[in-house]
């Protein structure tokens, strides 16, 4: 049976909004909040965030949250991922497939992964409802083949869709990447051995590497639906979600995480 190890990169410095991973969502830093999500998964080896910060280290260990600290020059989550393995082989604790998770995602369902992970590298898509979403360049857009294989990853809204442009009368579907990805061992050492690529610096998404080398980037359709913070705004779009499903079950939160208010008649 394949082990797998889950890998939640964690970066403190953010153009877009620093200090993240630790920013408060109703009581919890949000790297618990990631950590709690992804440890409801029964299939683990082991989880690790991975930081370069030791603020968020510290935070970690203060929350009993295994972590592992890496250099602060990887250009993205994954390139952070080959180091963990690399960490993780030198001690004898490497699995099979390493599931990256990314450290802004506390909507994270671990239903997602209850599929066939056999093959070597995998993420994951659904399709876009929000019209801001779909033209939102924080969003990764994707298009995919009919063997469900990435054919490019993309911040602009693709496929383009303009009504004087376009063949069809189909209703536009514009797929997103939940950015949740599933790779062995190998393909994580031939990402690190890869150069860099001209369209994953362009669009600033690692996995174009693959595709520009003509390795298969395997696309799991989920309709688990995620929100990743990465402006201030979509931290206040997960508390009002949570708050929400709170509501839907006749209870209350604040924004401490106490339950203020909860139906008695509802059975425990």
């Amino acid at each position: 049976m394949e082990t797998y190890i889950g890998i939640i990169p964690a970066r403190y410095e953010s153009s877009r909004f620093n200090g993240k991973p630790l920013c408060d969502i109703l009581g919890k830093p949000m790297i618990q909040r990631v950590y709690e999500s992804v440890m409801k998964w029964k299939h683990w080896k082991k989880v690790y965030v991975a930081t370069d910060s030791k603020d968020i280290f510290n935070k970690c260990r203060e929350k009993d949250i295994p972590c592992l600290m890496t250099k602060n020059t990887h250009t993205d989550c994954i390139d952070r991922a080959t180091e963990v393995v690399d960490i993780l082989e030198k001690r004898g604790e490497a699995g099979d497939k390493y599931v990256i998770i990314q450290g802004n995602e506390p909507l994270f369902n671990v239903k997602t992964l209850d599929v066939d992970l056999s093959y070597p590298i995998i993420s994951f898509y659904t399709k876009t409802v929000d019209i801001l979403e779909k033209y939102d360049t924080n969003t990764v857009k994707v298009v995919i083949s009919k063997n469900n294989n990435a054919i490019y990853f993309s911040r602009y809204s693709i496929p383009y869709h303009d009504e004087q442009t376009k063949r069809v009368d189909d209703e536009v579907i514009i797929y997103k990447m939940i950015c949740i990805y599933v790779l062995t061992g190998e393909m994580l050492q031939l990402y690190k051995d890869l150069k860099p690529t001209i369209l994953e610096k362009m669009e600033g998404i690692g996995l174009n590497r693959f595709i520009e080398n003509d390795i298969k980037v395997h696309m799991k359709y989920t309709e688990y639906d995620s929100i990743g913070v990465g402006v201030p705004e979509d931290r206040d779009r997960v508390i009002s979600l949570i708050k929400q499903r709170y509501r839907t079950n006749n209870m209350s939160i604040d924004d401490n995480g106490n339950i203020i208010n909860c139906d008695k008649s509802r059975k425990p």
